[in-house]
C-alpha cells in the first residue's frame, strides 16, 4: 500500500508575498501610466524624445531580470535579492518625486535627477521580477501542495491586475485633478503616492520574514547555460569535423549530460518566443504613442461632468484582463469552443489576431485625427485676403469669378481662386472699405495687382500705413503651408498690422494660466500645445 499523502495547510507566508506584489505592481503600472506625459509636459521633452526615454526605461526594466536571477540563484538568494533591490526601487521613486517638486532647479537639473530616479526604478523592478513569483513557489512542498500552489499562482496574477487597475485609474486622476507648485497638474502627488505604496510593499515583505522558506543559492544555472552555448559555438567553429547528432553534444567533455540536455531544452523553447519582442514593443506603445494620441482627443463625458484623462486609457487593459481571467473557464473558452477554438495554440492565434485588429484601428484613428492635408490643383492658384480693419471690405475684380456676397467681414478673411496662364500670373482686384472706416483711415478705393502662382496659395493683409493712414494690401512673404502637424496640435497664424509700433511685442496667454508664453513673430504659423489661447498685444499704441 502507498503511504497516505500528508494533508498540508497553505503556508501563511504567501499572503505577504501576494500583498507585496500588489503594492509593487500598483507602483510600477501607475508610474508607467503617467510617465510619458510627465516627460513631455513637465520636463519639456518632445514627443519623440519622451517616447524614446519611456521605451528605454521599459527595456531596462525587462532586461534587468536576467541579472536579478543571477544574483538570486548564485549569490544572495531570493529573499535578500528582493529586499535589497526593493530598497533601490523605493529610492528611485523618492528621487523621481523629488525631481517633480524641484521647481527652483534648472530644467537640465530636473531632467538629470528624473533620469537617475528612472534608472534606479528600472534596476529595482527588473531585478525583483524573476524572484517574487518563484519565491512564492518555494513556500510550497511538492507534490503534496500542488493544488495549493496553483491557487497561489492565480491569486498572484489577480493581485497584479488589481494593483494595476487601481493605479492606472488613480495616478492620472491625482496628477490632473489637483494643482501644486504653480502648475495646473500635480505630478508630485501622484509620484508621492506611488512611492508610499513601494515603501509599504517593502514593510509588508519584511514583516513576514520569519515565516518564509528561504533556500540558499546552490548553483549557477544561468552561467552554466550560457557557458555551454558559447563553448559549443566555439568548439564547432574551430573543430574540423563533428559526428555529434546535435551541435551541443560536443560540449559533453566539459558539461554533464543533464546540463547539456537542459540547455537543448532551453534553446528549443526560445524558438517559440522569437516574435515576442516585436509584440511587446508594440504593446508598450499603449503607454507612449497611444497616450500621446489620446491627448489629441476629447475625453469629456456629457452628463456626469467628468473627463477621461489621456493616460487613463491604459486602465482598459487590467480591467479586461481581470474580467477575462474570471470568465475563462465558464464563459470565454466554451464560447470559443463553439467555433472550433479549443487548443492553446488556437487560442493564442485568435488573441494575437485581435491584437492586430486593435493596432489597425489605432492607425485608422490616428489618420482621422491628422486628417487630409489641403491640396491645390496644379493648374490653379489661390490667394487669401485678411481684413485688418474693423469694417467690411468688398472685393471687385473682373479677373475673378465672383458670385454672391463678395464682402470680407471685419477682422475676417476670404479665399479666392484664380487660374493663371503661366506658372505665375497677375490678377487685378479692387477693394472698397465700408463707410464705417472713415473715423480712423483716409482712403480711396484700393486698386492693385496681386501675384498668384500655380499650385500655391499666398496671403495678403489689408492694413493701413501707420504714417498717413493710407490703405495698403501687404503680401505675406512665404506661401501658405497646408500640411497638418504630425503631433495633431493646431496651427495659429499671427498677422501684425503696420499700425503697430516696431518696439511692440506680441505674446500668447494661456486662457487657464496667469503667465505669458514666449513672444511671437508676426505673419508666422505657430504650433500650439493648447487650443484655448488669447492673443494679447503689448504696445504703447492702441490696437
Amino acid at each position: 500500500m502507498e503511504p497516505p499523502v500528508e494533508n498540508l495547510k497553505s503556508p501563511k507566508s504567501v499572503w505577504f508575498i501576494v500583498c507585496d506584489e500588489l503594492c509593487e505592481r500598483f507602483n510600477y503600472y501607475g508610474l508607467r501610466t503617467i510617465l510619458v506625459l510627465y516627460l513631455s509636459t513637465i520636463l519639456n521633452y518632445t514627443d519623440d524624445e519622451s517616447t524614446m526615454i519611456y521605451h528605454s526605461f521599459i527595456f531596462l526594466s525587462y532586461f534587468m531580470p536576467l541579472f536579478g536571477a543571477i544574483l538570486a540563484d548564485s549569490y544572495w538568494g531570493k529573499f535578500k535579492t528582493i529586499i535589497r533591490l526593493s530598497i533601490v526601487y523605493a529610492l528611485g521613486n523618492v528621487i523621481l518625486t523629488g525631481a517633480s517638486m524641484a521647481n527652483s532647479f534648472t530644467l537640465d537639473s530636473q531632467r538629470f535627477i528624473a533620469i537617475i530616479g528612472l534608472i534606479c526604478i528600472a534596476l529595482g523592478t527588473g531585478g525583483i521580477k524573476p524572484c517574487v513569483y518563484t519565491f512564492g513557489g518555494d513556500q510550497f512542498k511538492l507534490p503534496e501542495q500542488q493544488d495549493q500552489l496553483a491557487r497561489f499562482f492565480s491569486r498572484f496574477i489577480i493581485a497584479i491586475y488589481i494593483g494595476s487597475l487601481i493605479s492606472t485609474f488613480l495616478a492620472p486622476e491625482l496628477r490632473k485633478s489637483a494643482q501644486c507648485f504653480g502648475r495646473d497638474t500635480c505630478f508630485p502627488l501622484a509620484f508621492g503616492l506611488l512611492s508610499l505604496l513601494m515603501i509599504t510593499a517593502i514593510i509588508v515583505f519584511i514583516v513576514g520574514r520569519n515565516l518564509y522558506v528561504k533556500r540558499k543559492p546552490e548553483n549557477h544555472v544561468i552561467f552554466k547555460t550560457f557557458g555551454c552555448i558559447f563553448y559549443g559555438v566555439r568548439k564547432n567553429i574551430f573543430s574540423s569535423s563533428s559526428n555529434e547528432a546535435h551541435w551541443l553534444d560536443i560540449t559533453g567533455n566539459k558539461y554533464s549530460k543533464t546540463e547539456v540536455s537542459d540547455t537543448k531544452a532551453a534553446l528549443e523553447v526560445l524558438y517559440t518566443f522569437i516574435a515576442y519582442p516585436v509584440f511587446w514593443a508594440l504593446y508598450e506603445q499603449q503607454g507612449s504613442r497611444w497616450t500621446l494620441q489620446a491627448t489629441l482627443m476629447d475625453g469629456k463625458l456629457d452628463g456626469i461632468g467628468w473627463e477621461i484623462k489621456p493616460d487613463q486609457m491604459q486602465t482598459i487593459h487590467p480591467l479586461l484582463a481581470l474580467l477575462l481571467i474570471l470568465s475563462f473557464d465558464r464563459v470565454l473558452y466554451p464560447f470559443l469552443a463553439k467555433f472550433g477554438i479549443r487548443r492553446p495554440l488556437q487560442k493564442l492565434m485568435f488573441s494575437t489576431s485581435m491584437a492586430v485588429l486593435a493596432f489597425l484601428l489605432a492607425a485608422v484613428l490616428q489618420y482621422k485625427i491628422f486628417g487630409d492635408s489641403t491640396t491645390i490643383p496644379t493648374d490653379e492658384g489661390q490667394f487669401v485676403v485678411y481684413n485688418g480693419f474693423d469694417c467690411n471690405a468688398r472685393v471687385l475684380s473682373s479677373s475673378l469669378q465672383l458670385t454672391g456676397n463678395n464682402d470680407i467681414d471685419r477682422l475676417g478673411s476670404a479665399r479666392f481662386k484664380y487660374t493663371p496662364n503661366s506658372d505665375e500670373g497677375v490678377v487685378n482686384i479692387k477693394l472698397k472699405l465700408n463707410e464705417s472706416c472713415d473715423a480712423y483711415v483716409n482712403y480711396d478705393n484700393l486698386d492693385t495687382n496681386l501675384t498668384v502662382s500655380r499650385g500655391e496659395s499666398i496671403s495678403y493683409f489689408l492694413t493701413s500705413n501707420s504714417a498717413n493712414k493710407e490703405v495698403k494690401l501687404r503680401r505675406i512673404d512665404h506661401y501658405d503651408d497646408f500640411i497638418k502637424p504630425k503631433n495633431g496640435h493646431p496651427s495659429l497664424r499671427i498677422v501684425i498690422g503696420d499700425d503697430i509700433e516696431k518696439n511692440g511685442s506680441l505674446a500668447l496667454v494661456h486662457a487657464k494660466e496667469n503667465h505669458l508664453s514666449r513672444p511671437l513673430n508676426g505673419n508666422q504659423f505657430h504650433i500650439l500645445l493648447q487650443a484655448i489661447v488669447k492673443a494679447v498685444i503689448i504696445s504703447n499704441t492702441t490696437a
